[in-house]
């Protein structure tokens, strides 16, 4: 008697994600839960910290806002394009990361933890610790690359928005900042 191999899901790939075309859009829909977060955030704490008033200079949650609205305009764009491209499409194109479906997933959780912290830790303290994070999630583990890129990052940020454009971030409550 002989075995036959069983055959494969027609709804799994190789590395046992779904290849239903509907699957081809979560990348969008997990990433339009922090652009909905941004607004969120900017229309209820960011208004009562007094950060969303003021003039297009000087309005720290303009900069989310519209980051967020061209990211969800951006993210429509390629909902679109998936869908008129049609399903055969669907396997065209290898997963940016089919080894590690969860990247993705925690990218997004990240990204909504870190705009839900924001108002609580204040843009000094959470913005380090969400790009030493994400720099985890991805798998770096050069010491000079955790240690310069989140600081770097945040003091650049910083520099730009508060130096240059006279922006001022979150202070969280416990009021860190810094004035350039």
């Amino acid at each position: 008697m002989t075995r036959s191999k069983p055959q494969p899901d027609a709804t799994q790939l190789g590395s046992g994600l779904p290849t239903h075309p509907m699957w081809r859009h979560m990348p969008a829909v997990f990433l339009t839960v922090p652009c909905g977060l941004v607004f969120y955030e900017a229309a209820t704490t960011l208004t009562e910290q007094g950060y969303a008033s003021g003039t297009p200079i000087s309005n720290a949650a303009l900069y989310p806002r519209l980051l967020a609205g061209l990211l969800l305009a951006l993210l429509a764009l390629q909902v679109v394009s998936d869908v008129r491209s049609g399903p055969e499409a669907a396997g065209s194109e290898p997963a940016a990361a089919p080894d590690r479906p969860g990247q993705l997933l925690f990218a997004a959780l990240g990204m909504v933890a870190y705009v839900l912290l924001l108002p609580v830790l204040g843009f000094l303290l959470a913005t380090p610790i969400f790009v030493l994070a994400m720099l985890l999630a991805l798998g770096d583990r050069d010491p000079v690359t955790l240690s310069a890129l989140p600081l770097g990052l945040t003091l650049g940020c910083l520099a730009v928005f508060q130096g240059l454009f006279s922006v001022n971030l979150p202070r969280g409550l416990l009021g860190i900042a810094v004035n350039l």
